[in-house]
């Protein structure tokens, strides 16, 4: 089940194909490396526009959201069993 975070955090990526892709996020004092985005998703919370990205370092899976209106990134929830 995933469990709600709720976390700014900082994010580096790319623009490939006119799409950012992240490629690595810094939480916790820690740089964690995507292995593999599994899910892009556009999502409206009320009038504001995001960005879910559903991605996997190893076998662990994070959500994170991209804030259209404030360009900021959120960690909004981690799979844990």
């Amino acid at each position: 089940m995933y469990q709600k975070i709720g976390e700014k955090i900082k994010v580096a990526g790319v623009y490939k194909d006119y799409t950012f892709q992240p490629f690595k996020f810094q939480w916790n004092g820690r740089q964690l490396k995507i292995d593999k985005i599994t899910l892009v998703s556009n999502i409206k919370n009320g009038l504001i526009k995001k960005r879910l990205y559903s991605v996997m370092i190893g076998n662990d899976i994070f959500r994170l959201l991209f804030d259209r209106e404030s360009e900021s990134w959120t960690i909004d929830e981690v799979w844990v069993d």
